[in-house]
């Protein structure tokens, strides 16, 4: 199933596979949760071509090492780590488990993967691609015989500049004609909203930058669901949500936006909103007089909290945030902004 070339005639070459998400095993009938999440297996010298004794994986309810399971996996290998794709096995419909089912090779002097079937030509993989079982054989998937499938189909990535790439499998009815999908979105305190649809299994939100590592001022977090929009009947129906996703992101930043040391900030001041009306995004503006702490928090007109903009101490200065409005309706909102027992409160419009 896997092998190299362009590399020395006895050099070994590590293949990785890492599942992104749940994966699912065979068992007394039916496919449950578990098996295998990580594994690797090394070859040596470059692939034969002339032979169809290639090193590869076996599921883990059948024949042996090593192992992998039903699942999406990010295959990477040790020539070059930052070479990789997703494949996505998530298909219960497994074939007759005998022969190799597919070959993929890495080809060390082009970077990049390639696939094929037997009888037919190698195939270039795009790095980051998403391969899908179902499509090297050109069948629909089977998914209804994974245990909650579409509870765990949803699975966040990092697209390869930090931005969180979305990635699912078909909704597991054959009977259900999907025309698009919707994805909804929650940053921070605000409730979920329908964030955009698409027709494709994937998608990628530019708009947020993944954060890893320690804690950083003004992180937030991003969360994602993803429901199907299609027909049963003759009436247009939208299914129920698959499971929740979410990231670490950055906030919004807190910006100081200038201190004259000559003229001190006499006063705890909030400015209207510019540009207001506004849509979707627009930047508060506020004064601090003295070292406070800072809440600053947008409302609803029934005064229900949509978000929470600031939560820190701040030393006296100028400053301003931006309030990215792109999941919220039209209608009018309220920012209120609290320092030191202090409360100032003015109206935004929002209009798209």
């Amino acid at each position: 199933m896997l092998g190299c070339t362009n590399v020395g005639s006895s050099e070994q070459v590590t293949h990785y596979i890492n599942a992104a998400g749940e994966v699912w095993q065979y068992r007394s009938g039916n496919f449950i949760y578990g098996g295998v999440y990580s594994n690797s297996l090394v070859t040596v010298g470059n692939a034969n071509f002339q032979s169809a004794d290639w090193p590869g994986f076996n599921f883990n309810w059948l024949f042996g090492e090593p192992y992998w399971s039903l699942g999406l996996y990010k295959v990477t290998n040790s020539k070059q780590p930052s070479k990789y794709f997703y494949l996505d096995a998530r298909d219960s419909f497994f074939g007759s488990a005998t022969s190799q089912d597919f070959y993929i090779y890495f080809d060390h002097t082009d970077g990049e993967y390639k696939k094929h079937r037997p009888t037919q030509p190698f195939i270039q993989i795009n790095n980051g691609d998403v391969i899908r079982i179902w499509d090297i054989f050109g069948w629909d998937p089977t998914t209804n015989g994974l245990q909650n499938y579409w509870s765990n189909v949803l699975v966040l990535v990092n697209d390869g500049n930090n931005h969180p790439r979305l990635i699912w499998g078909p909704y597991p009815n054959k009977d259900f004609v999907v025309s698009y999908y919707k994805i909804y979105k929650k940053k921070g305190l605000q409730n979920f909203a329908l964030y955009t649809t698409t027709t494709n299994a994937e998608y990628i939100d530019l708009q947020e930058t993944l954060l890893v590592g320690p804690p950083v001022a003004n992180e937030t977090t991003a969360k994602y669901k993803v429901t199907a929009v299609g027909y049963l009947t003759e009436t247009l129906n939208e299914t129920s949500a698959s499971n929740v996703v979410e990231a670490r992101v950055a906030g919004d930043p807190s910006q100081k936006i200038g201190h004259n040391h000559n003229t001190s900030i006499k006063e705890f001041t909030l400015d209207q909103n510019y540009p207001n009306p506004f849509n979707p995004a627009t930047v508060i503006s506020y004064s601090v007089a003295e070292n406070s702490f800072i809440s600053l928090k947008v409302y609803d007109v029934l005064g229900n909290e949509i978000t929470e903009l600031v939560n820190e101490v701040k030393e006296p200065g100028n400053y301003s945030i931006s309030f990215n409005a792109s999941a919220l309706p039209s209608g009018i909102y309220f920012y209120t902004v609290i320092a030191n027992g202090y409360t100032l409160t003015k109206k935004m419009l929002l209009a798209k």
